[in-house]
């Protein structure tokens, strides 16, 4: 069974630091416009599971993403959904493009035997720059803290185009509101240039409720060379008052070929 889903892609991000969401900074990358960011393609994806198995796919479901090509502000997109080895296959295409793949299951991984160690998170102003020495493998990155308001559940879900009703009326949070601190906790200890979130994959395990408090935890797992690109895999977690609600791991191109050459 095969359902799909036409939406109006919308980028939320346009005064973010990052400004491979900026039109001018993203066509200098041979892009046509600023690139929607990938947590926001991932929440276009996202809802598919969520309309297909509810709030339990938040206690135990698992989904996987990768950006392919960008979706731009105003898209026409058409997400897909497919049912396939006792999960869902997912994509969405847009411009007559395939812009992302990704898989969903009912229940994921079970929660690690070990939760990621904390630390303080720098200054903004004594951030370094990203790079080979300062994101390491087994580096500890800050502890992103923050709290999960119903108001700004609310706003994220009208952002992503989703259903509030799934998330009753944005008392809980949804799988990509979470995932955006992923992106928070990396941002947050190192400095960036424009920079490509192209990958994630999560285990959910609880859900976030209205004021309760968020904790996020990360690792550098990988910094490699990938086609003149340097990328960084974090191992993430997230937790409320030491109940993990989600586990992740995520891929970014902190530093893209174009901006190396330029050097």
């Amino acid at each position: 069974m095969t359902s799909t889903r036409t939406l109006i892609a919308f980028n939320t991000a346009t005064a973010s630091e990052n400004k491979i969401h900026d039109d001018a900074v993203a066509s200098r990358f041979g892009f046509t416009g600023g690139l929607v960011p990938g947590v926001d393609v991932f929440a276009y994806l996202a809802h598919m599971p969520m309309a297909t198995w509810g709030a339990e796919w938040l206690t135990n479901g698992q989904m996987r993403a990768r950006f392919i090509k960008p979706v731009y502000d105003g898209d026409s997109a058409t997400v897909t959904s497919s049912q396939a080895n006792g999960g869902l296959d997912l994509s969405i295409s847009a411009r007559g493009d395939l812009c992302a793949t990704g898989m969903a299951r009912q229940r994921g991984a079970a929660e690690p035997a070990d939760v990621l160690p904390s630390a303080l998170m720098p200054d903004a102003e004594s951030r370094p720059p990203a790079s080979v020495s300062s994101l390491t493998p087994g580096r500890v990155l800050g502890t992103l803290r923050e709290t999960y308001t119903r108001e700004e559940g609310l706003d994220h879900i009208g952002a992503v185009r989703d259903d509030v009703a799934l998330y009753d009326d944005g008392r809980i949070a949804n799988a990509a509101w979470l995932l955006r601190r992923a992106n928070y906790v990396l941002a947050d200890n190192v400095k960036l240039g424009p920079w490509i979130h192209v990958e994630s994959d999560i285990n959910m395990h609880s859900l976030l409720r209205d004021g309760e408090e968020l904790e996020v935890r990360a690792v550098v797992a990988e910094n490699v060379e990938t086609k003149g690109h340097l990328m960084v895999v974090l191992d993430v977690q997230m937790l409320s008052r030491k109940r993990l609600i989600m586990t992740c791991r995520h891929w970014a191109i902190y530093e893209p070929r174009q901006v190396r050459q330029t050097r």
